[in-house]
């Protein structure tokens, strides 16, 4: 006879959370027109741009910086964008700095040409810096690169061609970073930017070394994709990249249960909000039930794309499809590796069934 197994109360290393009360978050009313500079905070301005995806924007920050901005990320590299960039930077003012929360390209798709063209310097973190040329190399494709491992988690053949087919060339999107202009950001160290001391908040998961921004004392947060109203950031597996990026994100989320209800979050997506406690409790708490659901369908090996309608409720289309792949071997990763799943290739598909405890 087979032995039964209870589903396990707790997926997360961090049970405590569960004991702390937090309050409601809620979005701040400020009406955000796309390509229009929004004053959010004294000195702190919001511009909306505009992306060609589903998720069809995303907002940068200028703070201002003595005679001049500081700019906390750049949107991507594209005709629309520059055209925006143009008409906005002539009437703001000198732009003196960059500073990039991470690689991903639609935080840093522009960032070389205005630093070109504003002649600036590009502030990023180390690790964040190392896999800048991940989508800037002309010479690479990062969607061929990831098809091994979509086919290893069952992802069929012909699904893979078409991913690689109509997935955005996301080269195209992130213009070149000379190197002389780029400054590495000492993470360790408050980062003065006019009269506001900001303090680093590193995230990991969605990427290696996520920058936010915190102003305890005016009570303002700059949290790039870490913590997000209304969707949850990517988890995700890639190739040469962190192989448990959801243990990482829990890892490094605990930082943003600190900030209370009275700091005014400026996320890259979606509307500004207060709440950024609850929110990343909500998070959490997502991510929990989505493991619980994961591990409990996998009575029988099953491949990571059999398991597509467990965490999202369908299949996905593409381009969506290889960015829901990443998550759900994200997901599966994290329970093999606290002992609740195991897996093995079958021909040639890597399945995860539930692991036997010990006697």
């Amino acid at each position: 006879m087979s032995k039964q197994i209870s589903q396990p109360t707790r997926f997360i290393h961090r049970q405590a959370w569960r004991t702390q009360a937090y309050a409601q978050s809620y979005k701040h009313d400020l009406p955000i027109e796309t390509g229009q500079l929004h004053e959010i905070a004294a000195g702190v301005y919001l511009l909306r741009l505009p992306m060609p995806f589903a998720l069809d924007h995303i907002n940068v920050y200028l703070l201002e910086d003595g005679a001049g901005f500081t700019l906390i990320d750049c949107g991507l590299n594209t005709s629309k964008t520059r055209e925006i960039w143009t008409q906005v930077l002539a009437q703001a003012g000198p732009l003196k700095r960059i500073i990039v929360t991470h690689h991903h390209p639609d935080h840093i798709g522009a960032a070389g040409w205005l630093a070109e063209k504003y002649d600036v310097p590009v502030f990023i973190t180390a690790v964040e810096y190392e896999v800048v040329g991940r989508y800037s190399d002309p010479d690479r494709d990062i969607v061929q690169e990831r098809s091994p491992l979509w086919l290893e988690h069952g992802l069929p053949a012909e699904r893979v061609d078409d991913l690689v087919k109509n997935i955005p060339n996301y080269t195209r999107l992130v213009s070149p970073l000379a190197a002389e202009r780029v400054h590495l950001l000492d993470t360790r160290a408050p980062i003065q930017i006019g009269a506001r001391r900001w303090t680093p908040i590193i995230g990991r998961g969605h990427s290696p070394e996520h920058l936010s921004l915190l102003d305890k004392e005016a009570g303002l947060l700059i949290g790039g994709d870490q913590v997000l109203p209304e969707i949850t950031p990517n988890i995700a597996v890639w190739p040469g990249s962190d192989q448990n990026p959801l243990f990482s994100y829990f890892e490094t989320l605990e930082p943003f249960l600190a900030i209370g209800q009275e700091v005014l979050h400026l996320p890259s997506h979606h509307q500004p909000m207060y709440g950024t406690d609850y929110r990343a409790q909500q998070i959490y708490s997502h991510h929990e039930e989505r493991l619980g659901a994961l591990w409990s369908a996998c009575t029988v090996p099953v491949s990571a794309y059999d398991l597509m309608p467990v965490l999202f409720g369908r299949m996905l289309a593409d381009p969506e499809m290889g960015f829901g792949m990443g998550e759900i071997i994200a997901h599966l990763y994290y329970l093999e590796s606290q002992g609740l799943l195991q897996s093995e290739l079958i021909n040639g598909v890597r399945h995860y069934k539930q692991q036997m405890p010990a006697n």
